[in-house]
């Protein structure tokens, strides 16, 4: 049997509607099943009290057939359901789709200095962990994996550069560089409709 490659899958197997850039940053592309960023809302949903599963978060992302109690619309992009959302949005910034696809679901800090909720650079990710300042919860976070693959977990410390993480993935722990970080976002609690829906 060949051994294949990240592109000759992509060339052979994938959806051939996605760019190479498109299917290459995206938040899920670490393999297994690409859904990274709704295996951590489900996971976080799970931590509040709540449940929904992954295959909820891709089918509401992408159509918005979710919540009801939001003006989501889904993204109507097949390949974000497939493969995970795209990480950056065509001029290279985050991926503002993400955050506030996240808002919809729970109550996020406000972002210190990324775009769209976002929270980008070391000094200020690691300021998300100060409790204190921005409330307990947990935080969903991307980091890069190779250069052309990115990976959400859900960070869990931070210290001299190195971030600790929970993989809902996988169901592992390990670390990433503070340099491998490409942003995070915290989430304080469900939203009120979540919270409603659910009871």
């Amino acid at each position: 049997m060949r051994k294949l490659n990240k592109l000759s899958i992509f060339d052979e197997c994938m959806n051939s509607e996605l760019s190479e850039r498109e299917m290459r940053e995206t938040v899920g592309g670490y393999g297994g099943t690409n859904d990274c960023f709704f295996d951590c809302m489900a996971y976080i949903t799970e931590q509040f009290g709540g449940s929904s599963t992954p295959s909820y978060f891709m089918n509401d992302y992408v159509n918005g057939a979710g919540n009801l109690n939001d003006s989501w619309e889904g993204t109507k992009v097949p390949g974000d359901g497939l493969y995970g959302p795209s990480m950056f949005d065509e001029s290279g910034a985050l991926n503002e789709d993400i955050a506030n696809y996240m808002s919809n679901y729970f109550d996020i800090v406000d972002n210190t200095s990324g775009s769209g909720g976002w929270t980008t650079g070391d000094t200020d990710i690691s300021s998300l962990f100060d409790d204190e300042k921005t409330g307990s919860g947990f935080i969903m976070g991307a980091y890069r994996v190779d250069e052309s693959t990115s990976h959400a977990v859900i960070f869990e410390s931070y210290s001299d550069g190195v971030y600790t993480y929970y993989d809902p993935s996988t169901g592992t722990r390990g670390s990433a560089s503070g340099g491998d970080v490409l942003g995070a976002i915290k989430a304080t609690g469900l939203r009120e409709e979540e919270t409603d829906k659910e009871e």
